[in-house]
């Protein structure tokens, strides 16, 4: 740990250096945005889905909107339970707190 704190001001005074611009950068920059540009244009464009198998695509999507309506349905079923369940808790919780006041005036009461 100590070590550390030494090297801290060491970095602190180490001298900052500015290189000269490279040729490469535009170079560069062009690449980075066109690659940028062509991954924002594959998940702009809408997917297809084939039909090189014999399912109609509109039978496709229809049977996964299904699938994901099952989903949230299901969601929703365990999002009411876990519900239930904290209800449940907090009525416990409730009730030793109330043991927990009464023993206490039990203990009071003595003395």
């Amino acid at each position: 740990m100590a070590s550390l704190r030494r090297s801290t001001p060491d970095l602190t005074r180490t001298p900052l250096v500015v290189s000269a611009p490279s040729r490469r950068g535009p170079a560069v920059a062009a690449l980075a945005a066109a690659a940028g540009l062509g991954f924002g244009a594959a998940l702009a464009l809408p997917h297809v889905v084939p039909a090189a198998d014999g399912i109609d695509p509109a039978a496709r999507w229809q049977h996964q909107a299904e699938q994901h309506r099952l989903a949230l349905d299901l969601a929703r079923a365990r999002a009411q339970e876990l519900e239930r369940q904290i209800d449940a808790l907090n009525q416990r919780v409730g009730e030793c707190r109330d043991e927990l006041t009464f023993f206490r005036q039990a203990r009071d009461g003595k003395r």
